[in-house]
């Protein structure tokens, strides 16, 4: 397989990113339809949140395209009520616990609808609003646009989200059709920012659904590694900080020690 250079994957544009959010939002509908009892109470990987607190936070994602005044108003709470987790990790706490306690029928309800309302307004927003940019403090203190927070962020969220409830429920993760478009976006951001570093040109394979060869870094590639595609998305996303990362040693530690916001 001939390796792909990261940083001329290039960004998708607005018609492939609404086709990755349909295609999470018809897996999510089908996924939630199917989680019954005490299945919504399973504990998840997100640190205290349960399956139905990843539903709650995935519905606030939504509110906050849909609501113009959502999103300040929870960053505001988030510093207020978490003030000693990251601001934008507080601002997701926020709003699964806005949700919380709301009934598995009226969950399934309100998240259908107010993503169906999200994903049609995002879709037609101007370009000038698009290109507002606010600055987010993860790993570390990045710039982002809305335009690039609604078409890439959002529907990575609802990707890696169903890997998390997947996992709670011990049921097997189907990527889906875009898989590999998704994973593509996140090996471009990951030598497009700033979380690559200086680490070495190395070559790395991603096996299974949605995997691909990428070479990161510029010049002569000093090694090659191997990882399964939906694994590496949790060690990037800072999920699985011990990934079977197999090849050459000075690669394999580029590759498993790399982290970036999701």
């Amino acid at each position: 397989m001939t390796a792909v250079l990261a940083e001329q994957i290039g960004r998708a544009d607005r018609a492939q990113c609404r086709s990755h959010r349909d295609a999470e939002l018809t897996a999510w509908h089908e996924l939630l339809a199917s989680i019954e009892g005490d299945e919504w109470q399973r504990r998840t990987v997100c640190d205290a949140w349960d399956v139905a607190d990843i539903a709650g936070h995935l519905i606030g994602q939504a509110e906050d395209v849909n609501k113009p005044f959502s999103f300040p108003r929870r960053y505001r709470k988030a510093k207020r009520v978490y003030p000693d987790v990251l601001r934008i990790d507080a601002h997701m706490m926020v709003q699964a616990d806005e949700h919380r306690g709301t009934p598995p029928a009226q969950l399934r309800t309100t998240f259908d609808q107010v993503w169906a309302k999200a994903t049609r307004k995002i879709s037609k927003e101007p370009e000038l609003m698009r290109r507002v940019s606010m600055t987010i403090d993860g790993f570390q203190p990045v710039k982002l646009s809305l335009g690039y927070i609604h078409d890439i962020l959002l529907a990575r969220d609802l990707w890696m989200h169903r890997d998390d409830v997947s996992q709670a429920l011990g049921r097997p993760f189907d990527a889906g059709p875009r898989a590999a478009e998704i994973v593509a976006q996140v090996m471009y951001d990951v030598i497009d920012g700033p979380w690559w570093g200086d680490r070495p040109t190395v070559e790395v394979e991603l096996t299974g659904p949605g995997g691909g060869a990428y070479t990161f870094g510029r010049g002569e590639p000093v090694g090659r590694a191997s990882v399964d595609a939906v694994s590496y998305m949790r060690t990037l996303s800072g999920r699985d900080d011990a990934p079977a990362v197999t090849g050459d040693p000075v690669a394999t530690e580029a590759v498993a020690s790399c982290r970036m916001p999701f």
